[in-house]
């Protein structure tokens, strides 16, 4: 099997001849790039693909994602961001200064917008190089994700709360926003989109409040991906053991979980999902081949991880990620993954 095989078997509910491994990885593939630094990945298409495509043939893993980081809906719509070189993007200036400010909430066009516009380009550079061989992967955010960029996370939490008309008023346009986004993405190639929605976690929020604010929204953006014929995965930092049956209900294909949670426990309360995870980030910039070979081992071999899984990290490979981890993390993961 090839990389897109591997990655179409599990989500047809086949068995591939070895587990897909498909990390969690954007901006950090400048790390492993000559001659390109994370300004260079976050602001130009040509180097964003180079980069992507550079760790796609050194690493060997079976999929490859596109994207910046949590800021493209932010910049999109207006909040203000500074871009240091070496760096992912800090946010400045949110765009709203009151949770009634929803007529500044106007929908951007992904083509001409940054950063949309430079991930757009280069999903469609990197589906031209290695389409045929292996899996696209388009990134954007759920609405509480997006709505944490445009208006100050505190006060947002307070406003589900205190003020749970214009939430949902402006969740519903920050879906909108991650809708269009993602269509751009599929056009250009995308075989599947991954959202991330860290301000829904358990961390963040009670479970009754993930039923509200999040869990409809969500829906509705799954179901937008689908109707453009691309797969939907949910990706949740932090704990999502209290959720996960809730998050079950969404509709993604596949749901991303991240180092604390239990992938059994998962399963117990979601048996029938695909997962994706869940390697410790913090395993690829301080531990060392030993110790990430002993983990991707510990995770394979634990009951029902055989089928229905990705190999992949807990959250974001960071720019401290160290090139022998990443090699052994894969080595491991074609040594332990063969069914």
């Amino acid at each position: 099997m090839n990389a897109r095989e591997r990655i179409e078997a599990v989500l047809a509910g086949e068995k591939p001849d070895t587990t897909p491994i498909f990390p969690k990885i954007a901006f950090a593939n400048a790390v492993f790039c000559e001659g390109v630094t994370v300004k260079d990945y976050m602001t130009d298409p040509g180097s964003m693909a180079k980069a992507a495509l550079n760790s796609y043939h050194k690493f060997g893993w079976d999929g490859v994602a596109l994207h910046t980081d949590i800021s493209s809906e932010g910049k999109a719509l207006g909040s203000v961001y500074q871009q240091p070189e070496h760096t992912p993007p800090i946010l400045k200036k949110y765009l709203m200064d009151d949770i009634w400010d929803l007529d500044r909430v106007k929908l951007p066009d992904p083509y001409t917008t940054e950063s949309m516009k430079t991930v757009v380009e280069a999903v469609r550079m990197v589906r031209r190089e290695i389409g045929e061989e292996t899996y696209i992967l388009g990134w954007t955010n759920g609405p509480l994700n997006v709505a944490s960029q445009i208006y100050n996370l505190d006060e947002l939490l307070m406003a589900l709360i205190e003020e749970p008309e214009a939430s949902h008023a402006l969740l519903e346009r920050c879906t909108q926003v991650a809708c269009v986004y993602a269509e751009a993405l599929i056009e250009a190639g995308a075989d599947m989109i991954a959202y991330g929605h860290a301000t829904a976690s358990s961390n963040v929020i009670s479970k009754n409040c993930y039923l509200e604010f999040a869990l409809p929204y969500e829906k509705k953006l799954v179901q937008c991906i689908h109707n453009h014929g691309a797969k939907a995965v949910t990706h949740i930092c932090g704990n999502i053991e209290p959720i996960v049956d809730a998050i079950a209900q969404n509709g993604a294909d596949v749901i991303d979980f991240d180092h604390v949670c239990d992938v059994n426990v998962l399963r117990d309360k979601a048996p029938d999902k695909i997962f994706r995870g869940n390697i410790n980030p913090v395993l690829f910039a301080e531990g060392t081949p030993g110790v990430m070979e002993e983990a991707v081992k510990a995770l394979l071999e634990k009951e029902g991880t055989r089928s229905k899984f990705f190999l992949g990290s807990g959250c974001e490979i960071n720019l401290t990620a160290r090139e022998e981890n990443l090699q052994a993390f894969v080595k491991a993961g074609r040594m332990y993954g063969v069914k």
